[in-house]
């Protein structure tokens, strides 16, 4: 019996011994005599992650700082602070997707909203700083005084005060268009495409000029196709598809059926051939006007706004006019570069309407033209000289910019929401400053066209010096 307690006593030590020594087993051992794994060698857990391949928490200090990097980054150079004056709204970068309407331009814009960043209870600087981001994709190109001067420059062709030659009648009378056949000219303009659109006005245009005034036509991207494959053949063509002569129904019907949207847009390209195009036409002897009509900017490598400088400094000197017909935001700011290099003006247009208004000016100029050849002294041609309806559009466009940008920023602000990419106390804070700085674009619109009113019957000279006086600091014009 004493020795049946003394085995069942023995065990029981025994089992002791063997728990004790498990659970004060050494690191990286099982208590087993096989070796543990290293540590760096050790399967992971599922679900449980390694202590020290975790980076810190992310302070909310720095996480804030690193937010308000990447709005600051949103902002274009050159925008620095919330337009006040009139000076601020027309002299501000033009925004990314000015100048086509929202809805055209809704994915990107979606793309681009998003990459906001929503930084928690922001102060009236942060709001700022979003708002300034929100321009540099919204903000609309307002007309400054030098485009006002370059109309009254129009309006008062033929003037003895005028010092520009350019603008001086001379014997002979000669209209070059330059029009872009690139593939994005069959985007839709209205219930036509912008080709057909530009189709139409040139050849309206060209069937108004008086038998005397010559006119022609060069394309250029009519070539090839949007492939890089192409692109090579695209960005090497421009011709002339109308020669410059007076206008021949047949003919020209004939040379605008040749050529559809098709490739890339070699702008430097055709401004380039088409001073030689009016080469033999000095401008001594010669008033010569390019239109040149682009949807878009250079695509080929070449520097078009170099090419614009040769071209206004040349022997043939013309009156270079740049028309952008729907262009967005970058293609703005590259052709009013091309035009003002060129000592020319810059206007945005939308559809065929506005594009025949910008031909119907050179059809004016022509008909005075004509008048003078035939003998007519200036007095007998500036009775209607007045520089009133160049006035009033200028304000209307005015106000027709700041209609546009308040639309595209209410119409972000609901993505905004919709997207949940801000709080909706940041959105509200941002509409009551859209809010404001609407009031202030149509103030300064009102002040700007009540200012120049006052210059309608005034005559080039005075009309001229005046608005320099007032805006000197943003006015080159002769």
């Amino acid at each position: 019996m004493r020795n049946q307690f003394f085995v069942i006593f023995l065990a029981c030590v025994i089992g002791l011994y063997a728990c004790s020594t498990d659970e004060g087993a050494p690191a990286g051992t099982n208590g087993s005599t096989t070796p543990a794994q290293p540590e760096d060698t050790q399967p992971a857990q599922p679900g449980v992650s390694n202590p020290e391949d975790q980076s810190p928490p992310e302070s909310s200090s720095s996480n804030r700082e690193k937010q308000l990097a990447e709005l600051r980054a949103l902002i274009p150079e050159g925008l620095t602070k919330l337009p006040q004056t009139a000076e601020d709204f027309y002299s501000m970068p033009v925004g990314r997707f000015a100048g086509v309407s929202y809805g055209k331009q809704r994915e990107a814009i979606e793309q681009a909203i998003q990459q906001l960043p929503d930084i928690e209870d922001p102060d009236p600087e942060i709001i700022e700083l979003y708002y300034l981001a929100l321009l540099g994709m919204f903000a609309e190109d307002y007309p400054e005084p030098e485009e006002i001067i370059n109309q009254i420059k129009l309006n008062s062709f033929g003037s003895p005060e005028m010092d520009d030659p350019r603008f001086q009648f001379k014997e002979q009378y000669n209209v070059m268009i330059v029009l872009d056949a690139s593939g994005s000219m069959g985007n839709m303009a209205g219930n036509k495409t912008r080709m057909e659109a530009a189709k139409e006005a040139i050849r309206a245009f060209a069937a108004s000029l008086p038998p005397e005034a010559r006119v022609g036509l060069r394309v250029y991207g009519h070539e090839g196709d949007g492939s890089d494959s192409k692109k090579e053949l695209s960005c090497s063509k421009s011709d002339v598809m109308y020669p410059l002569q007076a206008y021949d129904t047949q003919k020209l019907d004939g040379a605008l059926a040749e050529f559809k949207p098709a490739g890339w847009t070699p702008i430097a390209l055709a401004l380039q051939q088409a001073q030689e195009d009016l080469q033999a036409f000095k401008g001594e002897n010669s008033t010569n006007i390019i239109y040149l009509v682009s949807d878009g900017i250079e695509t080929c490598g070449g520097d078009p706004v170099a090419v614009a400088e040769q071209l206004g400094t040349s022997d043939i000197t013309p009156i270079v006019n740049v028309v952008g017909f729907g262009v967005d935001g970058e293609g703005q700011r590259q052709l009013k570069e091309v035009a003002e290099a060129a000592g020319g003006r810059y206007v945005l247009i939308q559809d065929q309407d506005q594009l025949q208004k910008e031909f119907d000016q050179a059809n004016k100029i022509a008909r005075k033209w004509n008048e003078w050849k035939s003998g007519a002294t200036y007095e007998a041609l500036s009775s209607n000289l007045s520089q009133a309806v160049s006035i009033n559009i200028y304000g209307s466009n005015w106000y027709r910019y700041s209609v546009v940008e308040s639309y595209n920023f209410l119409s972000a602000f609901n993505d905004l929401k919709r997207f949940k990419v801000l709080s909706p106390e940041t959105i509200a804070k941002l509409e009551k400053m859209e809010a404001e700085q609407e009031k202030l674009i149509v103030k300064h619109g009102r002040e700007m066209e009540a200012f120049l009113k006052k210059f309608n019957e005034k005559s080039y000279k005075e009309a001229v010096a005046a608005i320099k006086q007032a805006y000197k600091e943003n006015v080159t014009g002769n």
